[in-house]
């Protein structure tokens, strides 16, 4: 058994948009889950678009609304909503209308 705090988690800057920080609850890959962060984006904040080649995003909205877009398509995720991005799909923040508050998870094939 392992167990996580959020107020144990440490603070990183996200790869493709530094000035953002997540706090990253998971570091170590568990089977097919390679990393569990947890994320506070003020209003107005973006991320840039990119991509994972070899693995799927998976966002959970806490609280608030972030419009995300998935290969140029709009996407608004609103507290209690979940989006799953593929590998490869070009993804982006392109919104947020207020505070808001993800949990996100990278998920793929564990090298070893």
């Amino acid at each position: 058994m392992r167990r996580y705090t959020l107020e144990d988690a440490p603070e990183r800057p996200v790869s493709h948009d530094p000035e953002l920080t997540k706090r990253v609850l998971l570091e170590e890959p568990v089977s097919c889950i390679l990393s569990i962060s947890h994320i506070v984006l003020e209003q107005g904040a973006t991320a840039t678009a990119h991509t994972h080649a070899g693995s799927s995003e998976v966002f959970y909205c806490v609280r608030g609304a972030v419009t995300f877009s998935v290969m140029g398509e709009p996407v608004l995720l609103r507290k209690g909503h979940l989006l799953v991005v593929e590998p490869g799909e070009e993804h982006a923040i392109v919104e947020v209308s207020a505070a808001s508050e993800m949990v996100y998870m990278k998920v793929g094939q564990v090298e070893r």
